[in-house]
Formats: structure tokens, sequence, C-alpha cells
């Protein structure tokens, strides 16, 4: 079989191989492949060319290497976006532009979890390595202040003084006009139990206002949460009643697993129109500290709080509760039990009861548990 390309090849007369014709058309294609291989090398030359200088415009927007010390501290605000971030970077000298450390951030989805704070960072990071430090908590410089759940408004006032080293008086003047403060609209008697116990990022320039701001904003988050007004609403009390049964279960609660039990003996007693008569409540009236235990002259202190002497509830709050205690105060438990005593003060160990004959029992247990050793002795006595 022939076609046209082998038929040119051969002379049309003899049938012959024409030498002269093969050479022209091996001439031809590699004129073909010459200039192909001149277009394609001359385009690997252009791309290559292109290259460097890409990566030329790219490592002149960002830093390479770790990074060099001494530290940085940066402050990162609360609400801030990417482009805020990479701005305060570049302000701080930590990044060499925002652009580098916006397109690392728009890759990687963890950017959108860079918490508030203050971190240590180096200077001339490069973007990538910027991000991960922001993203490490180990990073961050806390200066924390942690309040203790079941103090009295004068120990946080103590706490937060020397957590912020400012003079606790400039706290009680704040906490002495506490209408202007930002509680609940059902506040009595003062910002006592108002203060909700938890640990807090203090301001670089702490002022008494704004230390004070913190707790006093988490309490509104915390009611908000537990559906707090409601939740007292149901039980035919007070948010400010709910408020002071939290804040005696935050006292007398030996564990967790008894607080709503605790609430419940609060409010079988108060239905049946017996006083609580609960030694927390007389510690708070006589500013007792470091024993659980009170005398019998303690319990005749003339006090609204004194729940020895006074019917029904004290008149506030007796300490700053926790949420548990909060959540325990408004979704008390079902039982019958008018008493309790926690009869062992390390594990919490507590009982309750219907009767006072079973009541006694119990307190003999505690009487027993306190006499056990001296260290015992003092954690009941003082």
């Amino acid at each position: 079989m022939s076609n046209r390309f082998t038929r040119e090849l051969k002379d049309p007369e003899t049938g012959r191989w024409s030498g002269r014709e093969i050479w022209i058309r091996v001439r031809s294609g590699l004129a073909v492949l010459l200039s192909l291989g001149v277009l394609l090398g001359g385009g690997w030359f252009v791309y290559d060319r292109a290259s460097e200088f890409w990566s030329g415009i790219h490592t002149a927007d960002d830093y390479e290497g770790e990074g060099v010390d001494p530290l940085v501290i940066v402050d990162i605000p609360k609400g801030s976006a990417v482009s805020d971030i990479s701005s305060i970077l570049v302000e701080a000298g930590v990044v060499k532009s925002a652009e580098a450390f916006d397109q690392e951030a728009a890759a990687n989805n963890d950017s959108e979890n860079i918490q508030a704070g203050r971190y240590q960072l180096r200077s001339q990071m490069p973007a990538k390595l910027a991000l991960a430090w922001l993203l490490d908590s180990s990073h961050q410089v806390h200066n924390r202040m942690t309040l203790v759940e079941g103090q009295r408004l004068d120990q946080m006032v103590q706490a937060m003084a020397k957590a912020s080293k400012l003079p606790a008086k400039s706290f009680n003047a704040l906490l002495k006009n506490w209408k202007k403060l930002q509680l609940p609209t059902w506040a009595r008697n003062g910002a006592e139990g108002f203060i909700f116990p938890d640990t807090y990022e203090l301001p670089d320039k702490p002022t008494a206002a704004k230390v004070l701001d913190a707790p006093l904003e988490q309490f509104n988050v915390v009611m908000d949460e537990l559906d707090f007004e409601k939740g007292a609403k149901e039980l035919g009390i007070t948010p400010y009643q709910a408020l002071i049964v939290a804040s005696i279960i935050e006292k007398e609660a030996g564990a967790d697993e008894y607080r709503a039990k605790v609430a419940r003996v609060i409010y079988n007693r108060l239905a049946d129109g017996e006083k609580l008569q609960l030694d927390s409540t007389v510690a708070f009236a006589a500013q007792i500290t470091g024993r659980v235990s009170t005398t019998d002259e303690e319990r005749r202190i003339d006090s609204p709080w004194n729940t020895y002497v006074v019917p029904g509830l004290p008149k506030g709050p007796i300490s700053s509760p926790s949420k548990k205690s909060l959540e325990a105060a408004i979704h008390p438990a079902d039982g019958p039990w008018k008493f309790f005593v926690t009869i062992d003060l390390d594990t919490g160990e507590t009982e309750f009861n219907e009767t006072l004959d079973q009541h006694n029992a119990s307190v003999a247990k505690w009487t027993a548990w306190c006499a056990s050793s001296d260290g015992n002795r003092k954690k009941c006595y003082g």
C-alpha cells in the first residue's frame, strides 16, 4: 500500500526512492523540531524568570526564618478582625506586611479562633509562624485575678485590690453607691452576693471601675444562662430571695452532689415556718472565718442575718455563690428533709434527715469526727 506521503518520496517514472526528496523532508522536519525547541526553551526561560520574580516579590512581603529576639508584647483587643490583627502585628514589627498575614490567615480556618489578649511574639517573624504562635495559648501573657466562690464582699474587695494593686478604698467607694453599678433591677441591700466568682483577665491599666465591671458583667451573663428570674418565679419567690438561698448553699453544701438537697431543706423549713438555724448565717453576722461551728453566745447575736434569731431568710446574701449553687437554688431536689449535717469535712459527706432525733444522731457523728484528731478539731472549732 502507498499513500500520498510515500508516493512523493519516489520517482514517478522509475518507482525508486528519491534521496533528494527524502533529504528535503528530513531537513524540513529538523527545522520544525529546532523551532519547537527554541519556543519551548524560550518558554521555560520566561517561566523560570517569572518564578524568580514572583518569589522575590513574595519574599519581600514576608520575613524568613524563625524571627528574632527580644520578644515583644502584642495586645489583641476583644472583637478584633483578622485585618485588625495584621495591622497590629505590622506596627509592632512582628510581621513584614499585612498582606502576608492576611493570606496565611485566609488559608487557615483556625485563624478564626485567635483569642483576645496579650501575646509574647518575636520580631520579624514569618506570617505563618506568627499565626501559629497566636493560636498557641502558651504564648499568651496573663495578668489574671481569681475570685473564690463562697467569700464575703469584703474578702472579694481584698482579692481585687491585691490582684490589681489598687487600694481597697477605691472599690469600697464604688460599692457604697451600689445602685449606680450594673446590678439587676431586683438587687437589694448592696452588692453582697453579686460579685461573681471566676478568673478574670485584668486590663493593662486597671481602675477600680474596670476591675469591678468584669465580675458584675459575668454575674448578669450567668443569670441569663440559668434563666434565674424565671426559675425563682416558678418557686414562688423573688430572684433576690433565690440569690440569698444560693449564697447559703455555697457555704453549707459539703460537696456538689448535696447542693440541691440543701436547697430543699431550706425551702421545706421556710414552708413550715421554722427558723433556718444555720451556722453559716451566724458566721456572716459575726464575721467568723476559719471554722464551721459557732458558740451559743454567737448564735444570740442580734443581726438581721442571724437565722437563729430572725425567722425566714437572712436580710441578704452571705457569700458570692457559684453557678452550681445558683442553679441548685432554683432547681431544688425533691425530698422531705428538714435537717442536714456534714459529718466529714474532708470528704464533704452529708446526712439528710426528716426528724430531730435523726438529726441529733448525725450531729453525734460530726462531733466524733471533730474529736478524732487535732487537725479535725481545728477545722471544726478553729
